[in-house]
């Protein structure tokens, strides 16, 4: 099967209108797209796809690059490898040196530009893609791949003035990438949270413990807590843990010779009446009656 689309680069950025930019000046954009075993199947054309910095490839531009298929490596000089995969962006500064590659096993699709920047963009830029943040989570992104797209046909086309109307998509690309990438954070350590959540509920479950002391524990508030829980586990976390509750009471009626009062006092029931009227209503069985079913 043919690669029609292996190296889909337009390059031919309109520049005599490079003084009417924002500070910002693209050279290139475009997508590509490697089958397969692409490289096996081309014998001697792999080096074009893996770069290695030890030979000392460096570029005086920005690259930025958004994968949306496949898995891939990237190092930098005096760092460890990194995964990189599809949602993930990828970040080249000036003159760093860097190696990157894409496993062959798997289809590779990336969408690329390269560009230039002034003092106070380049300033702006290091300080928000650093060394640390140069590989960023940001998921399958419509409207990114849609500008992508649009600057493509912004270049093939030669708009008049383009280079101005290609600053401005760029600006527009980092910004959503910006704000996209920190969404991704937040709702990672929301749902850390909540894991984290599970777990003191799951560790406790014999232990009078309140909720609030949960939120407490996570350093987040109790209405930021119950309102995260639901959105990630469906139920409130009080009809969770009253669920785990209940999982364990079956258990120990069912595993152990423990009263049906022990059992109750056990699980943080104020009576045994308490827990009777909860069970049943679960279960649509009284505690003795399921002890003596399961039995």
């Amino acid at each position: 099967m043919e690669n029609t689309d292996l190296q889909s680069e337009f390059s031919n950025v309109i520049k005599a209108d490079n003084r009417l930019n924002f500070g910002l000046t693209v050279n290139s954009v475009g997508y590509k797209t490697i089958l397969p075993n692409e490289n096996s199947a081309r014998a001697g054309k792999s080096r074009d796809y893996k770069y290695q910095y030890k030979k000392g490839r460096v570029s005086d531009e920005f690259k930025l690059i958004y994968i949306t298929k496949g898995k891939g490596i990237v190092q930098f000089e005096n760092s460890e490898e990194m995964d990189i995969s599809k949602g993930k962006i990828l970040i080249i500064l000036p003159h760093q040196k860097y190696e990157y590659y894409h496993i062959n096993d798997t289809e590779w699709k990336e969408y690329f530009i390269r560009f230039e920047a002034d003092s106070i963009y380049f300033h702006l830029i290091n300080s928000l893609f650093g060394e640390t943040h140069q590989v960023l989570e940001i998921g399958f992104n419509e409207e990114l791949i849609r500008l992508f797209h649009r600057a493509v046909d912004v270049v093939r086309i030669g708009l008049d003035s383009s280079q101005v109307y290609l600053s401005g998509m760029l600006l527009h690309i980092l910004g959503l990438i910006i704000t996209e990438s920190k969404n991704v954070a937040i709702s990672k350590k929301e749902i850390q949270d909540i894991e984290q959540a599970k777990v003191i509920m799951n560790e406790n479950v014999l232990i009078e413990i309140s909720l609030q002391e949960i939120a407490s524990r996570l350093n987040i508030s109790y209405t930021t807590f119950r309102k995260n829980f639901k959105k990630y586990v469906g139920v409130a976390p009080a009809k969770y843990f009253s669920e785990l509750r209940l999982t364990k009471a079956k258990h120990l009626l069912t595993e152990t010779s423990d009263s049906i009062k022990e059992i109750a006092y056990m699980l943080q029931f104020s009576s045994i009446e308490h827990f009777a009227t909860i069970f049943k209503k679960a279960t649509g069985m009284t505690p003795k009656d399921y002890r003596q079913a399961k039995q």
